[in-house]
């Protein structure tokens, strides 16, 4: 048995992706010899704490900041290196500084613990972007150029270097030299707006790289160890879609949100001589710097074929669809196994044994088909959520499950390993089709890749199979188990469990007349205002059919009728029949509604804050795949303001500063069989902006939620509420005849437990950091994520 450490946390703004990569190494690398032994919190203060493995399954750190000193245990420096000499290796799965800047590898080096990656000092220079392009001019090895604004230049000194920096560019950029590779990064369109940009950046960093705005196709290459030097598996070439300008770059939200803003090509578009350059590149990089074990390059195809290294993370990401398993899965590896050789490469550095086997559990079990995708707003979201599905359950011991994909045409792909793990709908169909053409030029990549770095079968768990087209009536024939992770339209209106009860198929969550219950939001409040007299409370709301077009006149007076019958002056909008993120805005006059019924007439497949009164300039809300007919208007719920602060060092839940309403907005998970549904401990969710973001819900690492809401001291939630909220969220479950499992959306009364129901949905999210998998967690005793979704499954046959 290998016992691990893991490390995450740290004070850099990449916090909350450490928190998504450390939950995907526990889920997968756990397991056979490998026993994850400590779980190792660092605070923004790099305090460490031992926590416990529940809080990983929280959607960013402030979930749980707050309650450190209550449920993790904080480390003395002696009692951290005590824990960690007791383990044979140390993970450390940090991002930024402290994690990739060589502190935390120093902290290791100095107390003789052995560790995973690179060592402190070449840390130290990979990580900062310009003196790694030094080190890389320095052995003729191409990176991006760049030119140096230090924390020792004046203010005028900085000017003059943005004046005289690459005068035959366009456009320049401006990022951190020590900072990961897609927060405070900017483009610039002239020498001006990049002085502004370079005086808010020196508020909050020391150095600052400027480089010209780069052309040609970007490209991004991770690097396995082998016992005779790297090796680099096949590279992605990165396209950036739905781009508004020219200026829009590769940053957070496009890497970490599941859209279809980036669409990433793995094996590239490319000839093999090109892929070669590539790999020797980034092997070159790996060599130069001095990198151990696994580290990611980032870099640019030029147009007339070289490779010029932008970027080099020693420690890549690893989240669920990150380009380390992107990659890997062409080699026919899983997320286990490709973790297994990273923990290998270190081991035999430092004479620790491991076996190439990744120990995954054999697919024995009953199987069953996990459906994703669809053609709704929400299809993106469905991508995360069944294959995260597919994953956790791909090492249950009872099931057996099987990745298909519901393309927007309604053709159904049984996809591969490789092809499931990708970030939109769009990107898997484009995969799946190109993947009978591409297999020679796959299999031919990864043929020499397997070689070099000596990978056993054993090694090589995941499927390389080309995708298989179905009719919808060829996949009803393969299967009498399916697991449904589709988000709205035929997934969640009933279309689907009526199609699938004529067929015999059994399936998670609610029958047709539930499902079709919960998806009329309209409906489901009326259902809802009869339960008003056991302090169950609908939204007050008013139902309107869309106009084709309305004047300015027509507009003020709908918002007169509206704002009428909500008794309110605020008020939020949303399609009547749509999934729980699509087209919702808070509107707060009459051009609000007027820019939105204009916006839903002509089609916008997105919209931006800017314009709206409620909404802040830069939000991006997903708008409905096709115009609804009909919308829905109500009450705006002023809640308390809540959220987790940051002061000399503490985290602090700081509850009502602004705002004291009694309420807070909250979501509970329920499961059960029908007429017997059961609530789980609520979550507090926070908006920054007023409303829930598409961000806040989905994308990981960004999105407050707290479970459950807590009382005395930390909170202001009165004993005996959450018990009040769990008994009600229940009852309105079984009133609206849900079944197998579904999650309620609502405003509780800290004090009373009185609830207002905003919306139920019976086939809610279950992406990694879902707080359905939290909820399970706080439950006495705590149920695990792969056991909450076998349950899903256990109900659904027995039904």
């Amino acid at each position: 048995m290998v016992d691990v450490a893991l490390l995450l946390g740290g004070p850099s703004e990449e916090r909350g992706i450490s928190l998504n990569s450390a939950r995907s190494v526990a889920d997968h690398l756990e397991g056979g010899v490998v026993d994850l032994k400590e779980i190792i919190f660092f605070d923004r203060q790099v305090r460490p704490y031992a926590i416990p493995r529940g809080l990983l399954y929280c959607n960013t750190p402030s979930d749980f900041d707050f309650k450190l000193g209550h449920e993790g245990r904080p480390l003395t420096e002696d009692e951290l290196l005590d824990r960690l000499r007791g383990v044979d290796l140390v993970f450390p799965v940090m991002h930024g500084a402290f994690g990739e800047d060589g502190q935390v590898q120093a902290l290791l080096e100095r107390a003789g613990v052995p560790f995973v990656g690179t060592g402190a000092e070449a840390c130290a220079t990979a990580f900062d972007k310009f003196k790694a392009k030094e080190a890389l001019d320095a052995r003729g090895i191409g990176a991006v150029p760049s030119v140096l604004v230090d924390a020792a230049m004046s203010d005028a000194e900085a000017e003059a270097v943005v004046a005289g920096a690459f005068p035959e560019a366009d456009k320049l950029v401006l990022k951190p030299a020590k900072g990961g590779s897609s927060i405070d990064v900017f483009v610039a369109r002239d020498r001006g707006a990049a002085a502004d940009i370079l005086r808010e950046l020196r508020k909050r960093h020391d150095r600052i790289v400027i480089q010209p705005r780069m052309t040609g196709v970007e490209v991004t290459t991770i690097v396995l160890e082998s016992p005779d030097g790297p090796v680099s598996l096949i590279p992605v070439e990165i396209e950036l879609h739905n781009r508004s300008t020219d200026d829009e770059i590769f940053d957070y939200r496009r890497k970490y949100l599941a859209s279809n803003d980036s669409h990433y090509h793995c094996p590239p578009p490319r000839d093999d001589e090109t892929i070669a350059r590539i790999q020797g590149t980034a092997e070159d990089v790996f060599t130069a710097l001095g990198l151990r074990d696994f580290a990611r390059i980032d870099g640019w195809l030029q147009p007339d074929g070289s490779v010029l290294v932008s970027d080099v993370n020693p420690i890549s990401g690893m989240e669920q669809n990150s380009f380390l398993f992107i990659q890997a899965s062409q080699l026919g590896m899983s997320h286990a196994d490709v973790l297994r050789e990273v923990l290998r490469a270190a081991g035999r550095r430092v004479g620790v044994e491991i076996s190439a086997s990744s120990d995954t559990a054999a697919q024995n079990g009953q199987p069953a088909a996990v459906l994703f995708g669809g053609a709704t707003a929400e299809r993106q979201v469905s991508v995360l959520s069944g294959t995260n599905v597919w994953l956790k359950l791909a090492r249950s011991e009872r099931y057996a499950p099987v990745p298909y994909l519901l393309a927007p045409d309604g053709s159904v792909w049984q996809v591969s390993y490789s092809t499931a793990l990708r970030h939109s709908v769009e990107e898997i169909v484009y995969a799946c089709r190109d993947g009978v053409r591409l297999e020679e030029h796959r299999a031919r990549l990864a043929a020499r890749i397997i070689e070099r770095l000596g990978l056993p079968e054993t090694a090589r768990t995941a499927s390389v199979a080309p995708p298989v087209q179905l009719t919808m009536d060829e996949f009803l024939a393969r299967h009498d188990l399916v697991f449904i992770a589709l988000h709205g339209g035929i997934g969640e209106n009933g279309t689907l469990q009526e199609l699938f009860d004529r067929h015999g198929i059994r399936y998670n969550g609610s029958g047709p007349a539930g499902s079709r219950l919960c998806a009329d939001k309209y409906e489901t409040g009326k259902v809802v205002a009869t339960l008003a007299a056991e302090g169950i409370h609908t939204a007050r709301r008013i139902r309107v059919d869309v106009p084709p077009a309305a004047d300015a006149a027509a507009v003020e007076g709908l918002w007169q009728d509206i704002i009428t019958e909500t008794t309110d002056t605020k008020v939020v909008v949303k399609p009547l029949d749509d999934g729980c993120s699509a087209g919702i805005v808070p509107l707060g006059n009459a051009a609000d509604l007027g820019r939105y019924l204009e916006l839903i007439n002509a089609d916008a497949r997105r919209i931006r804050g800017e314009g709206f009164s409620l909404l802040s300039p830069d939000q991006l809300i997903e708008m409905p795949t096709s115009r609804p007919q009909h919308l829905l208007f109500e009450d705006y719920i002023d809640t308390d303001d809540v959220r987790v602060e940051h002061h000399g060092g503490q985290a602090e839940l700081v509850w009502g500063r602004d705002r004291d309403t009694g309420w807070i907005e909250v979501t509970v998970g329920v499961i059960g069989p029908k007429g017997a549904m059961e609530a789980m401990n609520p979550s507090i969710t926070v908006a920054s902006a007023g409303i829930l973001s598409l961000e806040e819900k989905f994308m990981g690492g960004t999105g407050i939620n707290i479970t459950p809401p807590p009382g005395p001291p930390l909170g202001r939630v009165e004993p005996g509420a959450v018990e009040a909220v769990r008994a009600r969220i229940a009852r309105t479950a079984n009133a609206l005849g849900m079944a197998g499992y579904g999650r309620i959306d609502a405003f509780m009364h800290r004090k009373t437990g009185e609830v207002i129901i905003i919306e139920a949905n019976s086939l809610p999210g279950l992406t990694p950091a879902t707080v359905f998998y939290h909820q399970g967690l706080a439950e006495q005793p705590p149920v695990p994520p792969r056991q909450i979704l076998e349950r899903i499954l256990d109900l659904a046959t027995h039904s």
